[in-house]
């Protein structure tokens, strides 16, 4: 099946992907092309067994334009696994939080990771990181990159980060929340070291001004996507004011 982009938002691209989780759950995760005048930037790539098909979506959108650069919510195999082929047909540079850095440079990898979760302890062994690839530039929460705010988002992994964009009132959230048949639900356990901070990070997004939530896993929640986060927290609309980048 040809895999295609599809638009969200005016300035923001959609694609699903099937990725299976250890190799035996299909699970779809989304990557997303982000339009700023002329250039395009790619957040997140995909996992590795289907980078040869990222590309040619990403091709076939920009007509073989390609990405100025790849933002990276985080760094576990399903969100930078295709970084190896995008990087291949367009020697576009990397960016991601100065927490993830070394789990894509090859200096370090989540199965070190120390976590108080059980569940991770376990399940980090199976878990696919360290692809030896250079990261151009490092980001922090407050910065701006392609014009949109950039967010620390931690818990589900050290230097998640998600990326508020303001002019489409849209928050790209990677893994900080899920959709899961309709439902937002919390990051998987046994994949976020510590799940104090995802929750804390749940919570950050509940003081962001947007109205398009779109994260990784699940269908994008459009026109209301504070409004569902705010539900799903518990917080009546009206007593949540929101907050600063």
């Amino acid at each position: 099946m040809t895999l295609g982009f599809q638009q969200v938002s005016n300035s923001i691209w959609r694609l699903e992907i099937k990725y299976k989780v250890l190799g035996l759950l299909s699970s779809p995760v989304s990557i997303w092309l982000v339009r700023t005048g002329a250039d395009w930037t790619l957040i997140d790539s995909g996992p590795p067994e289907t980078g040869d098909q990222v590309v040619a979506a990403i091709a076939r959108l920009t007509v073989s334009q390609g990405p100025r650069q790849i933002l990276l919510t985080h760094a576990h195999a399903d969100h930078s696994g295709g970084l190896s082929a995008v990087r291949a047909a367009w020697g576009t540079p990397i960016i991601c939080h100065k927490a993830e850095a070394p789990f894509i440079n090859g200096e370090s990898d989540y199965r070190f990771l120390p976590s108080k979760n059980p569940l991770f302890l376990v399940a980090r062994n199976f878990m696919q990181t360290a692809w030896g690839i250079p990261v151009s530039k490092t980001i922090e929460s407050g910065e701006s990159a392609a014009g949109m705010a950039v967010i620390h988002l931690p818990g589900h992994s050290p230097g998640q980060i998600g990326f508020l964009h303001p002019h489409d009132q849209a928050m790209i959230c990677g893994d900080a929340v899920m959709n899961l048949k309709g439902r937002l639900s919390p990051p998987f356990a046994a994949f976020s070291q510590d799940p104090n901070l995802a929750d804390a990070s749940m919570r950050r997004l509940s003081e962001l001004d947007y109205i398009h939530l779109l994260p990784s896993h699940g269908d994008p929640i459009l026109e209301r996507g504070r409004e569902a986060m705010l539900s799903f927290l518990g917080y009546p609309a009206q007593d949540k004011p929101m907050g600063r980048w």
